[in-house]
């Protein structure tokens, strides 16, 4: 088996873990408040992942520390927009609208001067704003589109930060301590929102040891984030950028079959139609005019 068949075995195994995770962030919600579910998790991950920083290949400098400041910014913001709007929706809504990262990536470069969107882009962006609309369409008996989904939509425009700022410091920095630091960073980050937003202000920090919540801590730190990481620094060299993010579009579809599986929910009609038009236009945005042949890695 070639690296970069391995390297899309294990990017699909991330996929679905990634995927079901929103089911096990939904139900762990019930214990937990939002803010110090992300603080906990990034913490332990944090701590699990500091090794990396003995086999970093460059060394530490002002570069690689501002990269995994600002990453690990631009995570926490993106996954407090995400946990929290999950307490107003589905696991396979919020999965579907965090995909739509990808669409925003390449308008968020335009607005930051870097480079121009594709028409292939503008197209795909255009299948998932149809999309969107039907996924959220009250007409299925759903909400519309409410705090929950709005709350995803501001997660998925930071997640596109985050896939700009990912290339340009892991280009500058080492990507292994750029990845300890990222994911550090939002564990500290999350510890005094915590206390004064959640706890002092909206009185609202919640933790009820469970058996449920042991259990979805231990995977949201051990395999979705930590391991995942690791993973992802390792493999995905071995593959094409663009064969990688076609892969983790399945993100959406495993966390939609998770939801079935485990709670039921059942995408259907106008759902369905959005969540195939929000999946067409993430593959859409990804393709590229060909530059002659891809590397075999």
């Amino acid at each position: 088996m070639n690296r970069r068949l391995q390297a899309d075995l294990w990017l699909l195994g991330l996929s679905f873990i990634w995927g079901s995770t929103f089911v096990v962030i939904k139900g762990a919600l019930d214990d937990i408040s939002p803010l110090l579910l992300i603080t906990i998790r990034f913490l332990f991950a944090g701590a699990i992942l500091s090794p990396l920083i003995l086999t970093a290949k460059r060394p530490i400098g002002r570069e690689t520390l501002t990269g995994g400041a600002v990453l690990g910014l631009l995570l926490f913001a993106g996954f407090w927009f995400q946990t929290t709007g999950m307490q107003y929706t589905t696991p396979s809504r919020s999965a579907f609208i965090t995909g739509t990262a990808v669409i925003f990536t390449p308008f968020l470069s335009l607005v930051l001067g870097i480079r121009r969107p594709a028409m292939t882009s503008v197209f795909g962006a255009a299948l998932a704003t149809a999309g969107l609309w039907l996924l959220t369409s009250p007409a299925e008996g759903g909400s519309g589109f409410g705090r929950g989904e709005t709350l995803t939509l501001m997660c998925a425009v930071v997640f596109a930060g985050h896939i700009i700022a990912l290339d340009h410091y892991t280009r500058r920095g080492d990507k292994r301590t750029i990845a300890f630091l990222q994911v550090a960073t939002v564990g500290v980050l999350g510890i005094l929102p915590a206390v004064f937003v959640e706890h002092l202000w909206l009185d609202r920090l919640r933790f009820t040891p469970t058996p449920r919540l042991a259990v979805a801590m231990a995977i949201l730190v051990l395999l979705a984030t930590a391991l995942a990481l690791l993973i992802q620094s390792l493999v995905q060299a071995w593959t094409t950028p663009t064969r990688a993010a076609v892969i983790f579009v399945m993100e959406p579809v495993f966390a939609a079959l998770t939801a079935w599986v485990v709670e039921g929910e059942v995408l259907a009609g106008a759902a369905l139609a959005g969540a195939v038009l929000i999946l067409a236009g993430m593959i859409v945005a990804e393709i590229r005019p060909p530059r002659g042949a891809e590397p075999a890695g």
